[in-house]
């Protein structure tokens, strides 16, 4: 399992050339990184809480926040390939995010998600 120390050393080093190369959202700051256990100890504030479905990572627009979560990240590869993922959320229009949803599509179709899990693919370069 991830530790937190490690996920933090590893996105200081890549975050800044992922910032580099994809450069700002119209009208908003460079999203800030946090990285927590999980999403429930997270969204709860209770150390220790736990749930059945944990999420990887997520993009918080109200906050402009990526969020990683440690104790579901395998190693330095799905790391990049989560912040690339967020970072690709980051960019997209919130209107059109919800707008999506909206016109029927879900997670597995959403145009968006689909543009995010691409970007994944070019983790190589940030390893």
């Amino acid at each position: 399992m991830m530790t937190e120390e490690i996920v933090k050393n590893i996105v200081d080093k890549v975050y800044p050339n992922i910032k580099s190369d994809y450069g700002l959202h119209k009208g908003k700051d460079f999203p800030k990184v946090e990285i927590h256990k999980n999403i429930y100890e997270m969204l709860s504030g209770i150390e220790g809480m736990e749930g059945e479905d944990n999420a990887q990572a997520n993009y918080c627009k109200y906050s402009n926040t990526i969020e990683l979560f440690y104790s579901e990240i395998k190693d330095k590869k799905h790391i990049i390939q989560c912040l690339l993922h967020e970072y690709r959320h980051y960019l997209q229009s919130a209107t059109w995010f919800k707008r999506y949803y909206s016109m029927g599509y879900n997670y597995s179709n959403h145009p968006y998600e689909l543009e995010a899990k691409n970007e994944e693919k070019n983790w190589i370069k940030y390893n």
